[in-house]
């Protein structure tokens, strides 16, 4: 599926839902508040549309395991809670901000070079090893098993000891 796609079908769906507020008479501060999420979500999809239709000459090539992502994720974590505590928690977004940048500029590489495909490792299924005394005492188990059924199936082969 296209990702711009998947965006205007978000943004589609939230027209939908504002348009069915005029139905339940919400006031009209209301809905324009709705609708311009709407058109933000739209500028989304006309950016991710825009930037997939780019995509002409080299691409710049990204690593496999992205740090700055999760650096970007944390600020914009730290900056959320500025609004709903203080102002002074979103100054502390920028350091993860700026650690975001800096693992970003190392994560690219050149346009030449493939990143490896990414495989998980794992130890091969090797099944536990059994303790040699518990296979010496099975062993010994066995043997004195037989040798006994073995006797006894002599003992009635034998002449003369009927009983």
């Amino acid at each position: 599926m296209r990702p711009a796609a998947v965006v205007f079908g978000w943004a589609g769906f939230n027209a939908v839902l504002a348009a069915i507020m005029f139905a339940y008479g919400e006031s009209f501060e209301f809905i324009a508040l709705y609708f311009l999420a709407v058109l933000g979500t739209v500028a989304v999809g006309l950016v991710v549309l825009f930037a997939h239709r780019r995509r002409r000459g080299p691409r710049m090539r990204m690593a496999t395991s992205s740090r700055s992502a999760g650096y970007a994720a944390l600020a914009a974590v730290l900056f959320g809670l500025g609004f709903l505590y203080t102002h002074w928690i979103s100054y502390l977004a920028l350091f993860p901000i700026l650690l975001a940048v800096f693992e970003f500029r190392r994560e690219r590489l050149p346009a030449t070079v493939f990143p490896a495909r990414t495989e998980v490792r794992s130890s091969p299924l090797v099944p536990p090893r059994e303790d040699t005394t518990e296979r010496v005492v099975r062993r010994v188990a066995r043997v004195g098993t037989l040798v006994a059924v073995g006797l006894r199936v002599l003992s009635a082969l034998r002449p003369g000891r009927r009983r």
